[in-house]
């Protein structure tokens, strides 16, 4: 995308014979998208010395970790890959927020993301608009996704003047069903 630019700085290389892979690292990268900017504070990818020497390249895992960035710029990001109505919709009911997060991805063979994925951070003075009627305000809660488990805790919020709290909300996906077990005060 011409609208997309990354800037790495210095990128460390770690040789680990024992388990015959490659770690490569790097801190304080950016991603540059128009005038929008996503400071991330590192990146870290292991890859299989096997996979280089068939030329097949594959990466085994991938962490990142991100600094405090705005939510839009998120959701930009992630239309510019796949523009779905779900992110469309997502982009009209958030206002403005700051989310960060740890990310740690694990791949199969195919380059496809294994179920182990761990997501873990936290969003801040989010807000969110459903229809001019209904406002979320100063949102704030601490989020631990994994395949069909989402955590969240530590929940506030201002919901049209009326203070909400949660200390954990667990949502859980089994088949085409989602349970949400949790307490709001």
């Amino acid at each position: 995308n011409k609208n997309l630019n990354l800037s790495l700085g210095e990128v460390s290389y770690f040789l680990n014979p024992v388990k015959f892979n490659i770690i490569i690292s790097t801190e304080n990268p950016k991603i540059l998208l128009d005038e929008s900017k996503l400071e991330i504070k590192s990146v870290e990818s292991v890859i299989s010395l096997k996979s280089i020497i068939s030329r097949k390249f594959l990466i085994d895992n991938l962490k990142i970790l991100n600094k405090e960035i705005n939510i839009k710029d998120v959701i930009s990001l992630a239309r510019i890959f796949q523009n779905s109505p779900e992110l469309f919709i997502l982009d009209k009911v958030i206002k403005k927020g700051t989310l960060s997060a740890d990310i740690n991805l694990n791949f199969d063979s195919e380059s496809k993301i294994k179920s182990n994925y761990i997501i873990k951070g936290f969003v801040k003075k989010g807000n969110l608009g459903i229809i001019k009627k209904y406002e979320f305000k100063d949102l704030d809660f601490e989020f631990n996704i994994t395949q069909n488990k989402y955590l969240f805790s530590k929940i506030e919020s201002d919901f049209n003047n009326i203070k909400l709290t949660s200390p954990k909300i667990k949502i859980y996906k089994k088949d085409d069903l989602f349970f949400i077990n949790g307490s709001i005060l």
